[in-house]
């Protein structure tokens, strides 16, 4: 226990040391795909689909609200683990065809499976001068080489078309707390248009990323450590002309999942998520652009083990960057159908210090063929939490 502490720690120093289409969900760990495409197919069944929405609104520089939704589809192919997302005991196939389960039977446990996902993400309302939406279909390839440990590895390319229409929005009212971003509007362009109506610009550009997650499980706990890196190539992103021609950033973004066992009624699951917007990997100082947008989700839930019925509900407490408050409710109708509920607000502020006044309401469907438990079913031998 005391070295998985120490890789905890461990992985979340490199993350600071190490590090935009801007992070805005709340849940972001609902839509895993839109940060590490190696997540995808990473779930208990055949196939899963997530709708996310979320209602911001901030009250700088005026009060102002932006939509946001997210659509994801992945889907396991060929032969995956047909006995759900528990670890079955043994290390090798006989063992499983020795315990005389048919499901165990069919388990490989050196060659895992393929997974192909789909995600589409926009933002916008009538009153914003942005409006952004992204394609997306990744690719994943997952390995399970003994009982307790696997691992996996993903690519993605997206397609992203913004628009810029001042007659929407004026740029004064630009909040980028609740704006979505992947597309360039610098400062200096923003003070000069801030007031002016009649501009219309679009953009589009494909872009690619790539992720990789590693895990291990016991009974008395899981740890799980994923890192991933989008904007390969510097995809060019800028609504104006302009001679430096402004590009994406590298983003780079790693998670951590640890499970511990609580005690038989209550499961304890910890989650960070680390997002950093804007690195070069090389030194880009005549960009004149040193703007970094960086989030961090921390947080716990608390999951009922062995529930009596699959309607069930759990229950978690997230911060994000330690400036908001998170609290999160998910309710199982049964073993098909998830909607998971939160909201975001300020933590620690005040009347009289109001340095962050993003709101945010979040709701997901999420709706999954075949799968085999709920999550607090055999909880201390889950393989996945996402």
């Amino acid at each position: 226990m005391k070295n998985l502490y120490l890789l905890l720690s461990a992985a979340f120093l490199f993350t600071m040391s190490g590090f935009s289409q801007n992070a805005r969900f709340s849940q972001i760990w609902t839509a895993p795909i839109q940060f590490n495409p190696s997540l995808t197919g990473r779930f208990d069944g055949q196939i899963r689909f997530c709708n996310l929405n979320s209602w911001q609104k901030s009250d700088r520089p005026v009060p102002n609200k932006v939509n946001h939704e997210n659509y994801t589809l992945d889907i396991k192919i060929g032969k995956y683990r047909s006995n759900g997302d528990e670890r079955p005991s043994g290390k090798s196939k006989e063992n499983y065809v020795a315990a005389k389960d048919p499901s165990l039977a069919k388990f490989t446990p050196n060659k895992g499976y393929w997974s192909i996902g789909f995600n589409y993400y926009h933002y916008g309302s009538p009153t914003t001068c942005i409006d952004g939406k992204f394609y997306s279909g990744s690719i994943a390839r997952h390995f399970y080489s003994l009982s307790n440990r696997y691992y996996g590895f993903g690519g993605q390319m997206t397609y992203a078309v913004g628009e810029l229409n001042t007659n929407r929005g004026l740029l004064s009212q630009y909040d980028n707390e609740i704006i979505g971003g992947g597309f360039h509007v610098s400062t200096n362009q923003r003070n000069r248009y801030a007031l002016k109506r009649n501009i219309i610009n679009k953009v589009n550009y494909i872009d690619y990323n790539a992720g990789a997650y590693y895990g291990l499980v016991t009974e008395s706990v899981m740890f799980e450590v994923a890192y991933a890196m989008s904007h390969l190539f510097y995809p060019l992103n800028g609504f104006f002309p302009d001679a430096d021609k402004p590009s994406l950033r590298h983003r780079t973004t790693a998670s951590t999942i640890l499970r511990v066992k609580f005690n038989n009624r209550l499961g304890l699951i910890q989650r960070n998520i680390y997002w950093k917007e804007g690195m070069y990997l090389k030194s880009r100082n005549e960009n004149g652009d040193s703007t970094q947008a960086i989030s961090i989700w921390s947080g716990v839930e608390f999951v009922k083990i062995n529930p009596i019925r699959d309607q069930n509900i759990s229950a978690g407490l997230y911060f994000r960057s330690f400036r908001t408050l998170i609290p999160f409710l998910s309710l199982n109708l049964n073993r098909s159908v998830n909607l998971r509920y939160s909201y975001e607000t300020t933590a620690f502020s005040s009347k009289k210090y109001t340095a962050y006044t993003t709101k945010r309401h979040e709701l997901a469907l999420i709706i999954y063929k075949k799968r085999y438990s709920t999550i607090g079913t055999k909880f201390y031998k889950k393989l996945n939490l996402w």
